[in-house]
């Protein structure tokens, strides 16, 4: 055999081991692939769909709602009729394929049984999404229902146990709830009939007047409990006390008392009776406008009761103050009289009295036509209140004038004891002014001392001869005590500055010898200076020329002999 032929038939059994290797390859992967499809066909075939349909048969689905779960359902049972059984048989075809080394083929019912399951895996997952849907919705709707059917019988048991707090209103509460009762008859109607949407917004609106009235019936009690209970027994309060209050004398400026009982219980029965249209806030209005007038008369009384207890002390007062501020009166005429006999004085103080007397007599004939018939007078407390207030304090300032009014007389002798007083001691100090310029043995008195010393001796005998008269007039005495003050103070004054100015002077020239040969400034200036000295008594003129020309040889001079003599310097004693 050649060996041409040998290689070729090498090369065929090379070629079939390799066609053989690769179909052995192919099929395990087709293989593979199937198997990988079987698995998500199995994982299809054991999901709980069929459970699913049997739980939500069960709720009864109607309208709409059992609409869509028929379709659901009869989309399962297509699927589980048609669309699985087709796979299925797809899958055995492609099975014998795939053995029978028929790859193609194989690989086209792989590629088919791929996307039918993809087509199935979204529909289930659809009918199942709708499915939990439909469970969701019924148990939201369930729970609605229940809700409000709670809601509506909750309020409906609370109303029947506490109809008694309703009061005129009940009537409307038994008739709101029975609107409330066919709305949900309606709704069931409406849900049964097939017709959900209409039925959710019945259900709603049921809700919805449900809690409304429920709203209504919490705040219902409070407003019929003033109408019924609090403001009758506040009225009934008030009419006790009104004739209590009565009884006691107590009067009133307000005449309709009585009229605004009638209108208070009128406003009540008005209030009543048209609460049964439930409108709170107009009923809340009205209570609180009947609860204002109520308050309103609480307030008149206490303020009367308040005032009865004031009234009641100052009528024991007022008389007893009034004659004590009017016997003041009569003394500070007295005393005025008694002073008017010794003393000139103007007539400010008469006119106080007068004024005094004026106004007690314009308290008394304020207070006196009460007063003195208390039992039958018809004032009210309040008015009697102001009244008395307003006397007595008039009566306070009264007496509080006369106060100062009998200060100021008292002040009259003790002006003139003080005046004599002090007059015997200025007579004392012009003498030992006079004996203290005659001991300084000066060349002579200055002109102005002398002014001074008889200005001040002449006032001093003007308040003497005012003093000696058979009538003081108390207020020219007042002015020249003053006046003599201070003519004597003034007087000291010149004396210890006539005297420094001389005794100064005298210093200086003596202390200036130590210049005059040498210094011509200190010389003429000595000479000047001497002369105003000796011959005009100039003692300030004297001590002015020698200290200045002192200074402008010797700086500081003048301030040295001032502070020494300061130091040593002999008062006058009085």
């Amino acid at each position: 055999m050649s060996s041409g032929i040998i290689l070729l038939m090498v090369a065929i059994v090379v070629i079939v081991i390799i066609v053989y290797l690769i179909s052995v390859i192919i099929r395990k992967r087709n293989d593979s692939l199937i198997a990988k499809l079987e698995e998500r066909k199995q994982t299809l075939f054991s999901l709980p769909v069929n459970e699913e349909i049997e739980t939500v048969k069960q709720l009864n689905l109607i309208g709409q709602s059992q609409t869509q779960f028929r379709e659901w359902e009869q989309k399962w049972v297509d699927l589980s009729v048609n669309s699985l059984p087709a796979i299925e048989a797809n899958m055995l075809q492609a099975e014998n394929f795939n053995d029978t080394f028929n790859f193609l083929r194989a690989k086209n019912e792989v590629t088919k049984i791929d996307s039918q399951l993809n087509l199935v895996e979204e529909d289930i997952l659809a009918i199942r999404e709708g499915l939990a849907n439909l469970c969701e919705q019924e148990e939201k709707n369930s729970a609605r229902v229940t809700h409000a059917l709670d809601l509506y019988e909750t309020l409906q048991q609370s109303i029947e146990e506490n109809s008694d707090n309703f009061g005129s209103t009940m009537p409307e509460i038994e008739k709101q709830l029975k609107n409330i009762e066919a709305e949900f008859s309606q709704f069931v109607a409406l849900n049964s009939s097939g017709d959900p949407i209409e039925a959710a917004t019945v259900l709603d609106r049921a809700e919805e007047h449900t809690i409304a009235l429920g709203q209504i019936t919490e705040q219902i009690p409070a407003i019929v409990a003033k109408l019924e209970d609090d403001f009758p027994d506040q009225l009934d309060d008030l009419e006790a006390g009104y004739a209590r209050l009565l009884e006691e004398k107590y009067h009133f400026a307000e005449k309709d008392i009585e009229g605004r009982f009638q209108d208070i219980r009128e406003s009540i029965q008005s209030n009543a009776s048209e609460l049964v249209t439930l409108d709170l806030e107009r009923g809340k209005a009205e209570n609180q406008d009947i609860q204002e007038k109520i308050d309103n008369l609480y307030d008149i009384f206490e303020r009367e009761i308040q005032a009865q207890k004031l009234v009641m002390k100052d009528v024991k007062i007022i008389p007893d103050y009034l004659a004590h501020v009017k016997n003041n009166n009569q003394q500070l005429e007295t005393e005025l009289s008694r002073l008017l006999r010794k003393y000139i004085l103007t007539d400010n103080h008469n006119l106080s009295i007068r004024n005094f007397a004026n106004e007690l007599t314009k308290v008394e004939e304020a207070v006196s036509p009460t007063i003195d018939h208390w039992d039958t007078q018809d004032k009210p407390f309040s008015e009697l209140q102001v009244l008395f207030s307003r006397q007595l304090k008039s009566l306070s300032a009264i007496e509080k004038d006369q106060l100062e009014v009998f200060e100021d007389l008292k002040k009259i002798e003790q002006t003139e004891k003080t005046a004599r007083e002090s007059v015997e001691v200025y007579v004392n100090k012009l003498h030992m002014i006079k004996r203290y310029m005659e001991k300084r043995n000066l060349p002579g008195i200055p002109q102005e001392f002398l002014s001074v010393f008889f200005t001040t001796s002449s006032q001093l005998e003007a308040l003497m001869d005012e003093l000696s008269r058979g009538r003081i007039d108390i207020q020219a005495v007042s002015r020249l005590l003053e006046v003599a003050t201070a003519a004597i103070e003034n007087l000291e004054a010149t004396t210890y500055q006539v005297v420094q100015h001389a005794t100064l002077t005298e210093q200086l020239l003596q202390y200036s010898n130590r210049y005059r040969s040498f210094e011509q400034g200190v010389q003429n200036s000595f000479e000047h200076a001497l002369k105003l000295f000796e011959v005009d008594y100039a003692y300030e003129a004297a001590f002015n020329e020698i200290s200045y020309a002192l200074e402008l040889v010797e700086p500081g001079v003048t301030d040295r002999f001032v502070s020494s003599y300061e130091k040593t310097r002999e008062s006058i004693v009085f």
